[in-house]
């Protein structure tokens, strides 16, 4: 019975982190998070525009010319403008800003 338990588990687990990405798995720690406020409903939530905007601004200060940034998988996903005027997307570690990709 054990056994089985034990290779049920694994499975999922192989399942949850086989479709991530090597580098998203580094992304653990949110870094700096907008303040929080309380919407109709009572429910507590981010400031979803305010947050990219404060990653955005992080990023510019740190060097990186991003055009916009979100939260993705934990980590931030930048769309940053390179020398000869094209886009590109690259991702960082929230709390480091370190690139991963």
């Amino acid at each position: 019975m054990k056994l089985v338990r034990l290779a049920t588990m694994g499975l999922v687990a192989a399942m949850v982190v086989a479709p991530m990405p090597a580098w998203a798995a580094f992304c653990t720690n949110e870094g700096p998070m907008a303040p929080q406020t309380f919407d109709n409903e009572g429910k507590l939530m981010t400031d979803v525009e305010l947050q990219k905007s404060m990653d955005r601004q992080r990023l510019r200060a740190a060097g990186v010319p991003a055009v916009t940034v979100e939260r993705w998988n934990g980590c931030l996903r930048a769309f940053v403008e390179q020398p000869d005027g094209s886009k590109s997307m690259e991702i960082y570690d929230p709390a480091s800003l370190r690139r991963l990709q």
